[in-house]
């Protein structure tokens, strides 16, 4: 067996999981386990998104993958790998799955806020960065790390919940960064390719695993000519965080609506959201770092 902390959850693993920080002994105790098991596969009359079928209800969430095999994630514990063979198990994608979308469900079934987003923590602060794919999460994510602040997570982003401020709890501790990106940022030497040949980002590990912190800022990313801040309305906010939600389709079969809903106005009511104006060129990246930086640690609107 292995041993691994991710979001602040001790994993007990029959996988090697190397992207995860292992855990130095054996835990008194373990928050999720992986292990293999059989899987009853998801009926081929589900409607298939990109090779992917999934079946979900409270608590439960089956899923099957073309060509990799069928998981079960349950109460929040337990994640039931049915690999087809025995060389999916040594493939890329595989883990990738356990580590990304597998925690996620758990995340989900533990009441925590999913976000496909990536975050940092400057000075104590939460910052989480919003938007569509490419734009530009990773790269300025990793702009923060490069300048000193930790990254939480670059990916499926956790927020926890308890009775003060909503937390963001740290993920797995790797960026995942385009070719260009890296190049712009020189760490191509320090990055590696994935092994999947039609995966086209590089992986750069990071050592250093904060501890959960405080949400305090939203930056939805958006190009532009320019680098400037603006604001949301209260509205744009909410359907926002929902737009970027890890299990959005999954809400109503897993009776989360309410809960989902709940948490994303208390994300609203309790951190500063941005809309973070900035050019496609990566020439700019230590400006906004700067900027970004400023906001976070003041507590105001930067003007730019």
């Amino acid at each position: 067996m292995h041993y691994y902390s991710a979001y602040d959850l001790t994993i007990r693993s029959e996988f090697t999981l190397p992207e995860l920080p292992p855990l130095p002994d054996e835990p008194a105790s373990v928050d999720v386990e992986f292990r293999t098991g059989a899987v009853t596969p998801v009926a081929e009359t589900v409607e298939a998104f990109d090779g992917r079928r999934i079946a979900a209800s409270p608590g439960v969430c089956r899923l099957s993958y073309d060509s990799i095999g069928s998981f079960l994630v349950e109460g929040g514990e337990r994640v039931v790998c049915d690999p087809d063979s025995e060389e999916v198990v040594g493939r890329d994608l595989f883990r990738r799955l356990l580590e990304n979308e597998m925690l996620g469900l758990v995340l989900h079934q533990r009441d925590h806020l999913v976000l496909h987003a990536s975050a940092v923590s400057i000075g104590g602060n939460g910052v989480v960065f919003l938007g569509p794919r490419g734009a530009g999460k990773s790269t300025t994510a990793t702009a923060m790390q490069l300048e000193g602040y930790s990254m939480l997570e670059d990916d499926v982003v956790g927020i926890r919940f308890g009775s003060g401020t909503p937390m963001v709890v740290p993920g797995v501790p790797q960026l995942r960064l385009r070719e260009d990106a890296a190049a712009a940022l020189d760490v191509t030497d320090r990055s590696t390719p994935s092994e999947e040949s039609w995966y086209e980002k590089r992986y750069l590990s990071v050592s250093e695993i904060p501890d959960p912190v405080p949400l305090t800022r939203c930056f939805k990313l958006q190009r532009g000519d320019g680098l400037r801040f603006e604001e949301l309305s209260g509205r744009a906010k909410l359907l926002e965080l929902v737009s970027r939600t890890h299990a959005r389709g999954l809400l109503s079969d897993t009776e989360q609506s309410r809960t989902h809903f709940e948490h994303c106005s208390r994300v609203v009511d309790t951190a500063a959201f941005r809309v973070l104006k900035r050019p496609q060129d990566h020439d700019r990246l230590p400006e906004l770092v700067e900027k970004v930086a400023e906001d976070a640690l003041r507590g105001r609107l930067v003007e730019g």
